[in-house]
């Protein structure tokens, strides 16, 4: 059987606030990327790199997969994409080259029972706190409020905007 969770680690940010690529800072003589990706390694059998270019990082990537962001812009959310667009794995664990910290066997045993014990919960079924509730922005069709309905006052004006 293989690995159902992998990690991809992003690299793709402009560091602007910081001046300089901030993956590649150094703490204890090594970049924090490489201390990122060492930890990864040793948690899961799948490491993927992503970053707008990622050969900039090959010489301390180790057996990372290095994944190129193409997207235009420079978000987070993009270069998870750009990752789970490559992966296989069920679960991936997402966090920052500049995270050093973030791969920590407790939290990440925490997270993996969380998400186990979440499987077969549709995700519009949770609240923020991991509570069941009903997904907003959901329903069937016949119960929905007619559009413009909260001009005409079908709705009342508060109705239409508030979020139980």
């Amino acid at each position: 059987m293989t690995d159902p969770t992998c990690a991809i680690v992003l690299a793709g940010g402009r560091s602007t606030r910081f001046g300089s690529d901030k993956s590649l800072a150094l703490l204890r003589g090594e970049p924090l990327l490489a201390h990122v990706l060492r930890a990864c390694a040793k948690r899961f059998a799948d490491v993927l790199l992503v970053a707008k270019e990622p050969s900039r990082y090959g010489s301390f990537s180790g057996n990372a997969r290095l994944i190129r962001d193409r997207a235009l812009v420079s978000t987070p959310l993009a270069g998870i994409e750009a990752g789970l667009a490559v992966s296989t794995a069920e679960i991936a664990f997402c966090c920052g080259g500049d995270m050093p910290f973030a791969v920590d066997p407790s939290l990440l045993e925490a997270l993996f029972a969380f998400a186990t014990a979440l499987r077969g919960v549709p995700a519009g079924d949770l609240s923020a706190r991991g509570h069941r509730r009903s997904p907003r922005g959901v329903g069937r069709p016949e119960t929905a409020p007619r559009r413009g309905a909260h001009r005409t006052g079908a709705l009342g004006g508060r109705k239409a905007v508030s979020r139980r």
